[in-house]
């Protein structure tokens, strides 16, 4: 059998099997994210939203934001009940597209975890970002404390292969340090009391708040 190769090769079939599936619903997460959003800025802002995918943080976004997105799949972008006008098709392996401006939120939701060189993505984002401007990164928690217990036994996270890259809470924020971003909040869209207190433990979702430094 021919060995699965880490990365999607193929990003408008993985979403229409993604559909098929029924995996494109609006989510906890997302609705988490765009109150986030509205906490830092409570209207008005410029938010670019980097790897639409299925379109419900944009679309919750630009209720009260002037919303931009970048989006690889056009299987994906079909699916989009709003306007796609400011929505720009485009590969972020390759660098974020120039809209010509400065944003005051730049989002990364899932997404580190799809580039070759994320670090890359990151000091290119913070250069995008306006002087009081805020980069939200989430990630999944692959030092979950299930998965942990599994890994005891012989297994692997339930992390989907088609990320390129694996990386543990402690790597991502080593990586913030690097290209001059600092962390402002460390939180989840989880209730539990323990998830909030230590979410690198006890969150499925680590959700970063960052500044340029």
């Amino acid at each position: 059998m021919k060995p699965r190769k880490f990365g999607v090769e193929d990003p408008d079939q993985y979403w229409l099997q993604r559909q098929t599936e029924k995996r494109v619903s609006e989510k906890r997460l997302h609705r988490f994210l765009s109150n986030l959003v509205d906490e830092i800025f409570p209207s008005g802002a410029r938010v670019l939203d980097c790897g639409v995918g299925p379109g419900h943080v944009f679309r919750l976004c630009r209720r009260k934001h002037e919303t931009y997105g970048v989006e690889l799949s056009a299987e994906a972008i079909a699916m989009y009940d709003f306007p796609t006008n400011n929505l720009r098709q485009a590969d972020l392996n390759k660098g974020i597209p120039d809209f010509g401006i400065k944003f005051d939120i730049i989002i990364a939701s899932r997404l580190l975890h799809w580039l070759s060189e994320p670090h890359k993505f990151l000091q290119q984002a913070k250069d995008m970002l306006s002087t009081a401007g805020r980069l939200i990164v989430v990630i999944p928690n692959i030092t979950y404390y299930r998965y942990r217990m599994a890994y005891l036994f012989g297994k692997f996270p339930p992390i989907s292969l088609s990320h390129r890259n694996f990386q543990v809470p402690a790597e991502v924020e080593q990586m913030f340090k690097e290209v001059g971003l600092e962390i402002e909040r460390r939180v989840t869209p989880k209730k539990w009391l323990k998830a909030r207190l230590w979410p690198t433990l006890f969150a499925t979702d680590i959700v970063y708040v960052l500044k340029a430094i």
